[in-house]
């Protein structure tokens, strides 16, 4: 008799073992979104002027994620995009959607290595404007066109670092472009003096160098990814 109930409760054991394993496999969908911060700042008072970024174009052609989690194996995988994927961050719109299925569970850090742009154009395009008084106005836009990898630590919608994915509900993995971070060096009297083209300016690796090479030492940390 004692050794038919050992012999369940081993069972049980296993069983519930097993469930909890399965548990751990089952795929969650999360989707990928792409959106940008606008960034605006303002002259003195009596000029009148202004210049803001408020438009965001990327260009994502490898997705790598690397998610440790407290049970169950951690999840790893790279997906060289066929096709890369061209957002249009203030927007919202994709030229493809970009989901994926991931295992469930408590993961302590995810990491996800973005790899921007190809070989045919640029990796990111921002656009605003520059109001130099009340009618008048020129573009602003900023182009980088060499390819690049963004390596991210994601965060929860909380600010921290451990991100719970469960089956029961729908996951966004919100990709942020900061543009006030990246332009937070760039001050007004940078764009008053910058060159002007056929009433744009451009800043990219020919035009207006000095604010470009600004702009790319802090490109690596102008982007975070929330999952909620």
């Amino acid at each position: 008799m004692r050794k038919a109930i050992y012999l369940g409760v081993i069972s049980l054991v296993f069983i519930f073992s097993s469930c909890e394993k399965d548990d751990l496999t089952e795929p969650v969908e999360v989707d990928f979104i792409f959106t940008m911060d606008s960034f605006q700042v303002d002259g003195n008072a009596k000029s009148n002027s202004s210049f803001e970024i408020d438009e965001g174009t990327i260009v994502i052609s490898e997705i790598e994620f690397d998610g440790r989690r407290d049970q169950g194996d951690d999840y790893y995988f790279t997906d060289g995009l066929s096709t890369p994927v061209t957002a249009q961050m203030h927007n919202r719109f994709m030229s493809q959607n970009i989901a994926y299925d991931i295992p469930q569970g408590v993961y302590n850090r995810i990491e996800l290595n973005l790899s921007l742009g190809d070989t045919s154009g640029y990796a990111l395009r921002l656009e605003g404007r520059y109001q130099k008084g009340p009618i008048d106005e020129v573009s602003i836009v900023y182009e980088y066109k060499f390819q690049e990898q963004i390596r991210i630590r994601a965060r929860n919608n909380q600010g921290n670092e451990q991100v719970v994915l469960s089956r029961n509900s729908n996951v966004n993995a919100n990709v942020v472009f900061d543009v006030p971070y990246l332009f937070q060096l760039v001050n007004m009297n940078m764009i008053q003096n910058a060159e002007v083209t056929d009433e744009v300016i451009y800043i990219n690796n020919e035009t207006n160098t000095d604010i470009f090479n600004l702009l790319a030492t802090r490109l690596d940390n102008s982007m975070r990814v929330v999952f909620d």
